[in-house]
């Protein structure tokens, strides 16, 4: 009888999970998915048309390799590259391991960098020669330690030599969520780009699994790091990004987090206003997540005194965002 009870439990349960899978589909036709859908059907009724990718010279360890070695090298024409590992932590302690890179020139060393500490005894890292910045003689280097930890953290720097060739210094990315950050050809003009999520959009209108944001592109003109996201040669990268936007969409209620993520990457398409009117209809209005502001300016500490905390709306609190973030909103 029992095993019989079994039985009977779990076919019932494996109906209820059917049941719902079919819930969940046809929820996702819904009226928001649809409109969504409807609003973006002109961008794709072409096929994208991406560059041709090309590889860099690179130097990758994943974290499933086994630690058999402590020293790498790298090299593309003059330019090499020599990676070692720095043991970190106290004696009686777990210890860390500083990927260390020193690059030289014709054979003669121009600059050493320390990564951050990366998962013990197994450190992850990324190093790449690649052509970023067309005004000094020689290639960068882009040396990216995996730090570990639930959502983060990639910690980038680009080495990157003086126009005259006679220096190097280090430029630092920041920390970025994921592991290593590598550079790609996104627009084919023979110059490597980084490229990631903007992580200004994560957890700022709701959960990270519930916040999506727009394709950030850095690339590195001058020496100095320039935001290019918004650069007409990278539209079919953000209509990439958008498209895997509204295949990850259903018609879930924890829904401003996405909605914030959506209307910045339509804003790098030039189509924020639609967008906006869209997020305007559709928006979680019982949500809380990020609406509380300061009318005066933090103490050093970051803390408002509780006097001076406001509530806004999600239109006015994401209006705020956009502007304090460089996305030109056009209503």
């Amino acid at each position: 009888m029992w095993r019989l009870f079994q039985t009977i439990a779990l076919v019932v349960a494996v109906m209820c999970v059917a049941v719902q899978g079919t819930a969940l589909s046809q929820d996702g036709d819904g009226p928001f998915v649809k409109e969504l859908k409807s609003q973006n059907a002109h961008l794709f009724a072409n096929p994208l048309k991406l560059a041709k990718e090309r590889k860099p010279a690179t130097l990758k360890r994943d974290y499933e390799e086994k630690l058999g070695r402590t020293e790498w090298q790298l090299s593309d024409g003059p330019v090499s590259v020599e990676v070692t590992l720095k043991k970190g932590g106290p004696p009686d302690g777990v210890l860390y391991m500083n990927p260390v890179v020193s690059v030289s020139v014709d054979g003669k060393q121009v600059i050493r960098s320390e990564g951050s500490e990366s998962f013990p005894d197994n450190p992850v890292f990324l190093v790449q020669i690649a052509e970023m910045d067309a005004s000094n003689p020689y290639p960068e280097v882009v040396f990216s330690t995996y730090t570990g930890g639930a959502h983060c953290c990639s910690d980038t720097r680009v080495l990157a030599s003086s126009k005259d060739g006679k220096t190097w210094r280090e430029i630092p990315v920041g920390p970025f969520d994921g592991g290593p950050l590598e550079v790609s050809d996104l627009d084919g003009d023979g110059r490597f780009e980084l490229a990631t999520r903007d992580n200004a959009f994560l957890y700022t209108f709701g959960c990270y699994a519930c916040s999506t944001a727009p394709l950030l592109i850095l690339a590195l003109e001058e020496g100095k790091l320039r935001n290019v996201s918004a650069k007409p040669s990278f539209r079919a990268n953000q209509l990439k990004s958008l498209k895997h936007i509204i295949e990850w969409a259903d018609e879930g209620t924890d829904r401003n987090g996405f909605l914030a993520g959506y209307v910045g990457q339509k804003i790098l398409l030039g189509e924020g206003a639609p967008a906006w009117q869209l997020m305007l209809k559709y928006y979680d209005r019982k949500s809380d997540w990020g609406l509380e502001s300061c009318s005066v300016e933090p103490a050093k500490d970051g803390e408002c005194p509780k006097e001076k905390v406001v509530k806004l709306t999600y239109p006015e609190a994401l209006e705020r965002f956009l502007e304090d973030n460089d996305y030109k909103l056009e209503k």
